[in-house]
Formats: C-alpha cells, sequence, structure tokens
C-alpha cells in the first residue's frame, strides 16, 4: 500500500466515525433536558463540522477549504457567545 491510499484509507475512517459520533449527539440536540444541553450539543456539533471540514479539505486537496473552516469557527464562537449572554439573562 502507498502512503496516499493509507492516508485516504485513514481520513475516511475519521470522516465516518466523526459523523456516526455527530449523529449520538444529534439526539442529545433534540432531547436534552435542559436549554444547556442542547446549546452545548450544538457547540460539539459545529467542532463536528469544523473538523469535516478540515478532513475533506486535505482528502480533496482543495487548500481553499481551509479558509472556510476557520471563517465557520469564528462564527460558531460568535453565535456561541449569543448564546451564553441569552442564558446568562435567564
Amino acid at each position: 500500500m502507498s502512503m496516499d491510499s493509507i492516508m485516504t484509507v485513514l481520513i475516511d475512517g475519521s470522516l465516518l466515525v466523526i459523523v456516526s459520533a455527530g449523529l449520538v449527539v444529534f439526539a442529545r440536540l433534540l432531547k436534552g433536558p435542559t436549554q444547556a444541553d442542547r446549546i452545548v450539543a450544538g457547540s460539539v456539533i459545529g467542532t463536528m463540522m469544523f473538523s469535516c471540514i478540515l478532513l475533506l479539505s486535505v482528502r480533496l486537496n482543495e487548500p481553499v477549504m481551509i479558509d472556510v473552516a476557520l471563517v465557520y469557527a469564528v462564527l460558531q464562537f460568535v453565535d456561541l457567545i449569543i448564546y451564553a449572554k441569552y442564558l446568562g439573562r435567564r
């Protein structure tokens, strides 16, 4: 096996693990007993999406997607701050 094929298998396996874990976290997002649980689950899903975008960037050899992932991470952080302010008022 060449190094490229090994890297492809590892990236595909990582994407599969992240997506399957994301489905479990999505169940917590829908069910979560409190609003804080739902916010944390949404943040975890956002982090998983960030990881998936980065892995796809490497897999597809598209360096532009790294910039997209970084912008997505900044927007996710701002979104989390807004939710924290909302919960702080209650």
